[in-house]
């Protein structure tokens, strides 16, 4: 508490109140909270999108861009930030960056597109067309169940093991992941082009990701950050498939907890190919090549019919999005006679 008096011609006032100071941070070693931890983005402490993860930034032990009252006046105090591991109650530890190297192993990412399980057991679908038949490098992993192809990202540990670590992610994180490996223009920027160039035009140097520990079915991932010059570290809690596709873009280790790898990994017991004449229950056909066979494709024609349509409509062109149903419609009534 503190008396503020307020003078005029007349008489003196005084009026008590609590007067809260507001504390001074240097721009040197403010940047952080200014920054990153300010940001409108992440300032109410969890960061609520599914791109930072359930857990938003990792919450420092310190108090960032706190200065004692006493030091209000002109005094300015370096900014800490420091992260430490916690548990969540479920007896799954959160890495960080002071653990010890050797609960890490580095790994690279492989050209994978999806995987599914079955009665043929658990494939990987590379790129190139090729499947990997795995099975699980823990022995008491037990049995997969069955499920469709997802797209997924795969992970090679590069400790000698050649453990794979899949990760079922969504579509689009996976397809761009492909497009980075190899190299591929994008004209538009992706959102992980722009999240590159942010961090490297507030100064900040991506220095490695963490895949750290799975919470039931989910995966957990953190992006570490270093500020400037200085020896301070920002982690973030992201998604493996968002975290993944930023250390692919700057070039810095991807890293996966050796527990983990050893207990969900997956070692290829076979190379295989799918002959042509696989059966569609899975709804598709793996198939060695996919090239046309010459023959009429009526689903492709719909697909186009129905495209014009749209584009059509969508241009205020409604005489000719018109013409385009009509001809749908005869399509699909050619196609119910020929069936």
């Amino acid at each position: 508490m503190c008396s503020m008096h307020v003078k005029n011609a007349a008489s003196m006032v005084v009026i008590e109140g609590t007067t809260l100071y507001r504390p001074v941070v240097h721009p040197k070693h403010a940047r952080v909270s200014t920054a990153l931890i300010n940001n409108s983005i992440v300032k109410t402490g969890h960061i609520r999108s599914g791109f930072w993860g359930p857990n938003g930034v990792r919450r420092s032990t310190k108090r960032v861009g706190y200065v004692p009252f006493q030091h209000y006046v002109r005094k300015c105090c370096p900014v800490h930030c420091s992260f430490s591991s916690s548990s969540d109650g479920n007896g799954s530890m959160a890495g960080n960056f002071s653990e010890n190297d050797g609960d890490y192993v580095n790994s690279s990412v492989m050209e994978a597109v999806e995987v599914r399980s079955g009665s043929d057991g658990f494939m990987i679908k590379m790129r190139d067309g090729r499947y990997l038949r795995c099975v699980h490098n823990n022995p008491q992993g037990g049995s997969l169940p069955d499920y469709a192809p997802h797209p997924a990202i795969v992970l090679k540990m590069e400790d000698g093991s050649d453990l794979l670590l899949p990760i079922i992610v969504l579509e689009m994180p996976s397809v761009l992941l492909m497009a980075a490996v190899r190299n591929v223009q994008i004209k538009r920027p992706t959102i992980y082009q722009v999240v590159r160039e942010m961090i490297e035009k507030m100064g900040y140097t991506v220095q490695l990701v963490r895949v750290t520990k799975r919470v039931n079915e989910a995966y957990f991932a953190q992006l570490h950050i270093q500020v400037g010059n200085e020896n301070e570290t920002i982690s973030f809690d992201l998604r493996p498939s968002d975290a993944i596709n930023i250390a692919v873009r700057c070039k810095v280790p991807i890293q996966v907890n050796r527990n983990l790898a050893y207990s969900d990994g997956m070692r290829v017991i076979e190379p295989t190919t799918v002959e042509v004449s696989s059966s569609r229950s899975d709804g598709l056909l793996f198939t060695e090549l996919d090239r046309p066979d010459g023959q009429l494709c009526l689903e492709s024609k719909e697909f186009g019919l129905v495209r014009n349509m749209l584009i059509a409509a969508v241009e205020e062109r409604y005489r000719d999005a018109a013409q385009w149903r009509d001809k749908l419609f005869q399509l699909r009534s050619k196609r119910k006679k020929w069936t």
